[in-house]
Parts: structure tokens; C-alpha cells; sequence
């Protein structure tokens, strides 16, 4: 009967948009995770750059401190600090450890 099929039309929308909406909820959780994730790491790489920089401070005044956001991760921070009389370092902190190398130009 006609009847049948278009309450079998409409389950078949219902579920379609039952679907749909876990699928979009699955991609908001998603978001929100991603979100999360990318606060935690922009903050302990906050943290980090605070305590390079006060290792770094007892060498001399810091014109720059920048960081390798990319090469840089929640237990390690890559990047350099450019000192007022030009001299430049690029370190690695990781560990609670500062390794260090003077670049030359």
C-alpha cells in the first residue's frame, strides 16, 4: 500500500538524518579535541619558552627568543635566542635539559 512505503521512506529519512547528525556531533567532538590539544600545547610551550629564556637571561640581554613550532612538542622545545650584541644561539630544551650551540654567520 502507499501507506507502507512512505513510512518506510520516512524511517529511511529519519535514520539518514540520525546519521547525519552523530556524524556531524563525531566532528564537533573532534574539533573540540583538536582545540584542546593545540591550547595545551601553545601553553606548555608558553611554560617552556619562560624557562629557556630565564636560562638564557644570565648570558646577556635577549633582543629575540624565537621557537620551531613544528620541530617543537609538548616535552621539547626547539628553537633560538638572538642576544642585543648579535650573538646567536639555537637550542633544544627537553628533559629539563638545555642543549645549545652558537650559530656563526
Amino acid at each position: 500500500s502507499p501507506f507502507c512505503v512512505t513510512m518506510k521512506g520516512m524511517k529511511a529519512k529519519k535514520l539518514w538524518m540520525t546519521g547525519l547528525t552523530v556524524a556531524g556531533l563525531s566532528v564537533l567532538a573532534l574539533g573540540a579535541k583538536k582545540a584542546a590539544d593545540h591550547h595545551k600545547l601553545m601553553k606548555t610551550q608558553e611554560e617552556l619558552t619562560t624557562i629557556v629564556r630565564d636560562l638564557f637571561s644570565d648570558m646577556g640581554e635577549i633582543a629575540t627568543l624565537y621557537v620551531q613550532v613544528y620541530e617543537s612538542s609538548l616535552e621539547r622545545l626547539v628553537g633560538g635566542v638572538i642576544f642585543e650584541d648579535g650573538r646567536h644561539y639555537t637550542f633544544v630544551y627537553e628533559n629539563e635539559d638545555l642543549v645549545y650551540e652558537e650559530e656563526v654567520l
